[in-house]
């Protein structure tokens, strides 16, 4: 694994317990938090779940897809699909990572009992998919179910990330 930047996934740790949140995703640099890497604009997410193990969800699955999920105070939102279904990732967190411009998704990854990293790649296809569960979010039809995961043979969704913050090099105070 890469070196990362420990005082920043420390940053992390401090914001996350200050909100008192379970699950949120930062996007950033890929310089900001791989300490040797090379210059680049390209961004990635950091998935924070400090309550997830990592033999709950298969973040090495590489299937990704999109999914319209109803956030706890009602409002639906558009999702990727990560850890086989396992994961529901805010449509916010992708846009901000930009992942169609270099085709793939960085996602770090700080569970209970380790910080891993997964690598995914991003198509055409998968960002019109996204699309579609945004447009389909913000439809006005009526939705009887917690998501509409209309994905056979799919993991169960272990945790929804809704708390999206896009930052450069600072958590925000």
């Amino acid at each position: 694994m890469e070196e990362l930047d420990v005082d920043l996934l420390g940053s992390i740790h401090a914001h996350m317990d200050e909100r008192g949140s379970s699950s949120s995703a930062y996007v950033v640099p890929m310089e900001s938090i791989f300490i040797q890497g090379a210059r680049t604009q390209e961004r990635c997410i950091i998935v924070a779940v400090p309550h997830v193990a990592s033999k709950d969800v298969q973040i090495h699955n590489r299937r990704i897809y999109s999914d319209v999920r109803t956030t706890p105070d009602r409002k639906r939102r558009a999702c990727l699909m990560l850890a086989g279904g396992a994961v529901a990732l805010s449509e916010p967190a992708v846009t901000g990572a930009a992942p169609l411009q270099y085709k793939r998704l960085v996602v770090v990854w700080i569970l209970a009992d380790e910080v891993a990293i997964s690598d995914y790649p991003y198509s055409d296809a998968v960002s019109n998919g996204l699309l579609r569960a945004s447009l389909a979010a913000d439809t006005s039809a009526h939705w009887n179910q917690r998501g509409t995961n209309l994905h056979a043979q799919v993991e169960p969704t272990v945790v929804e990330v809704f708390d999206i913050f896009d930052i450069d090099s600072r958590i925000p105070g």
